[in-house]
C-alpha cells in the first residue's frame, strides 16, 4: 500500500468508521461474533488492494484463489502426491512472476540481441497481454506464497486452514504490496487468532514507528530524490556523489516504507517481522545483507541457496554468487541488476577469501577501532559502488560512468568546481539541510550499535524522539512525494 498516498488513508478511513461503528454496536448487543473481525479485516485488505492496482488485484483474486486449494489438495496427500502438487503450485506461480515481469525483457534484451528484427516485432504476434510494469505487489505476495506451499508440506503443518484466514495471511494489507514477505511460523498463528484489540500498548508503539518511517520517506528519501540526475557520465565527483545521494534514498525510502508498515500492523494488534537493522552501521557486506531486507535474504538462503547446494557444501561458493545474481533478477528485469547481484555475490566471495588477511593486516585485536572504522568505510563504499549498477537500467551509460570514475586525470579541480558550483544558494541550503537530518539518523542508529543496545532503532523509538520527527514530517515533507522504489520490484 501507498502509505504516502492520501486515497490509502482515506479510503481506510471511509471503511473503518462504519465499520467499527457496527461492530461497536454488534458488541453492544452480543451479537457480534470473533468470525465477524476475521472477515473485516479480509474486507479491508482487499478494498485497499483494489484501490492500489486494479490489474494487480485482478491477478491476485485468481492466485490466491488457486493457491489456497491446491495446497488444500496438498495437505490431503503424502510424500510424492504432496510434493507433485507443490511442484505444480510453485511452478505456476513462478511462470505467472515471469510472464508479468520479465517476458518484455527475455524478449527484447535477451532473445532480441540474438534474433535480428525479432525486438521489434515480437509483440504484433504475441497473443497474450503485454505489461510494460509489473504490477504492484506481485513479486513480494507471489513469494509469500511460495514460502507458504513450501513450509506447509512438513508434517506438523498438515491440519487444513481457513480460506479467509489464507486471504489475511497472503492480502495482509500493511504487508502485501512491499513486504516484509512474511513465515507461516510468524504470522499465521496471529492471522488465525486475529481480534481488533486495540491496546495503549500497541498504538503507542505503532505511532513511534509511523513517526521513524514517514520522516524516512517523506522528509529524507522525498528531499533526497529530486537531486540525483542519472544523466552526468563524465564527471567523477558528481557521479560518485549521485550514487552517494542513491544509497541513502533507497534505504530510507524502503525501510521508511517498512516501518510505516509495522506500525501499521501494530496498531491492529499484528507484529510484522523488522525487515531492516541498520544496514549501514555494517563492518562487512555479509554482516550488511543480514541487515538489508532481511526478510528477503532469508527466503533466497532457505528456498534458493540451501536447497541448490544440498550436501555439496565444498561448492557453497559458487552456489551462493548464483542466489545473489538471483536475488539481483529478482530485483528488476534489467541486466543491471542482475550485474548488481553478481557484484553483491562476488563481494561475499573476497571477503570469504580474503577477509582473515585482512584482519591482520589491519591489526584486529591490538586496535579494533581502526580495523573497524576501515572495515565499515570499505562496506559502505562498496556498497554505495553498487548503487551505481542498482540506479542505472541504461548499460551503455552505466559503463561510461564506470569508465569516469576510473580515471585519474577525471578527478580535476576544474571538475570538483563544476560540482561546486552545479546548485543554486537554496538548492543547496535544502541539500545540506535533509543530508544533516540523514546522517543524524544514521548516526543514532550508530551510538545503538555502539552502545550494543538491544535493538538498532531503540533510540530513534524513543518517545521523545518520535514527537520530534513527527515534527520535522510536519515542517519539512516534500511537496512532491516520489514512488516507492520498491514498488517497481
Amino acid at each position: 500500500m501507498n502509505f504516502s498516498d492520501f486515497s490509502f488513508w482515506w479510503i481506510l478511513l471511509l471503511y473503518a468508521i462504519p465499520f467499527f461503528a457496527i461492530r461497536y454496536v454488534g458488541k453492544s448487543l452480543k451479537l457480534w461474533r470473533d468470525e465477524l473481525d476475521t472477515i473485516g479485516l479480509a474486507v479491508m485488505s482487499l478494498m485497499l488492494f483494489l484501490n492500489a492496482s486494479r490489474s494487480s488485484f485482478a491477478i491476485f483474486i485468481v492466485e490466491i484463489v488457486f493457491n489456497y486449494f491446491m495446497v488444500r489438495l496438498m495437505l490431503k496427500r503424502r510424500g510424492n502426491g504432496a510434493k507433485l502438487i507443490a511442484a505444480i503450485v510453485i511452478i505456476t506461480d513462478i511462470a505467472i512472476l515471469a510472464y508479468l515481469k520479465y517476458l518484455t525483457f527475455f524478449a527484447e534484451d535477451v532473445v532480441g540481441i540474438v534474433v535480428p528484427g525479432f525486438k521489434n516485432n515480437w509483440e504484433q504476434g504475441f497473443p497474450l497481454p503485454i505489461f510494460q510494469q509489473i504490477p504492484p505487489g506481485v513479486s513480494f505476495y507471489t513469494f509469500q506464497m511460495v514460502a507458504f506451499v513450501v513450509d506447509s508440506l512438513r508434517p506438523k503443518y498438515k491440519k487444513p486452514i481457513a480460506f479467509l484466514d489464507y486471504i489475511n495471511f497472503i492480502a495482509f494489507f500493511p504487508q502485501i504490496v512491499a513486504g516484509p514477505i512474511e513465515r507461516r511460523a510468524d504470522l499465521l498463528p496471529q492471522i488465525q487468532s486475529f481480534q481488533f484489540k486495540f491496546t495503549a500498548e500497541n498504538f503507542e508503539l505503532g505511532l513511534r514507528w509511523l513517526s521513524l518511517g514517514f520522516f524516512m520517506k517523506l522528509v529524507l528519501a522525498d528531499n533526497i530524490a529530486p537531486y540525483i540526475n542519472l544523466q552526468e557520465t563524465a564527471n567523477p565527483w558528481i557521479v560518485w556523489f549521485f550514487a552517494y545521494l542513491f544509497t541513502l534514498r533507497i534505504y530510507f525510502d524502503f525501510a521508511g516504507y517498512s516501518f510505516m508498515a509495522l506500525g501499521v500492523a501494530r496498531i491492529l494488534g499484528v507484529k510484522l517481522t523488522v525487515n531492516f537493522l541498520a544496514p549501514y552501521t555494517s563492518v562487512s557486506i555479509q554482516e550488511f545483507w543480514r541487515r538489508w531486507h532481511i526478510t528477503l535474504n532469508n527466503w533466497f538462503r532457505d528456498y534458493v541457496f540451501l536447497p541448490l547446494m544440498g550436501s555439496k557444501k565444498q561448492l557453497a561458493a559458487f552456489f551462493l554468487f548464483i542466489t545473489f545474481t538471483l536475488s539481483g533478477f529478482w530485483h528488476g528485469a534489467a541486466w543491471n541488476f542482475i550485474i548488481w547481484g553478481a557484484y553483491h555475490g562476488g563481494l561475499l566471495l573476497l571477503l570469504r577469501y580474503t577477509g582473515r588477511p585482512f584482519q591482520r593486516l589491519m591489526g584486529k585485536g591490538k586496535q579494533v577501532s581502526r580495523f573497524q572504522f576501515f572495515s565499515w568505510a570499505l562496506t559502505f563504499g562498496s556498497v554505495t559502488l553498487g548503487c551505481l549498477f542498482f540506479m542505472d537500467t541504461d548499460i551503455l551509460r552505466l559503463l561510461s560512468k564506470l569508465r569516469t570514475i576510473v580515471t585519474p586525470w577525471a578527478y580535476s579541480l576544474s571538475n570538483l568546481g563544476e560540482f561546486l558550483s552545479s546548485y543554486s544558494l537554496n538548492e543547496g541550503a535544502v541539500l545540506i539541510v535533509t543530508l544533516l537530518l540523514a546522517n543524524a539518523v544514521l548516526f543514532m542508529e550508530h551510538l545503538a550499535v555502539w552502545q550494543k543496545r538491544k535493538f538498532e532503532y531503540e533510540l530513534l523509538l524513543l518517545p521523545w524522539v518520535s514527537r520530534v520527527l513527527l515534527g520535522l514530517t510536519i515542517l519539512f515533507a516534500a511537496n512532491q512525494p516520489s514512488e516507492f522504489i520498491y514498488f517497481e520490484f
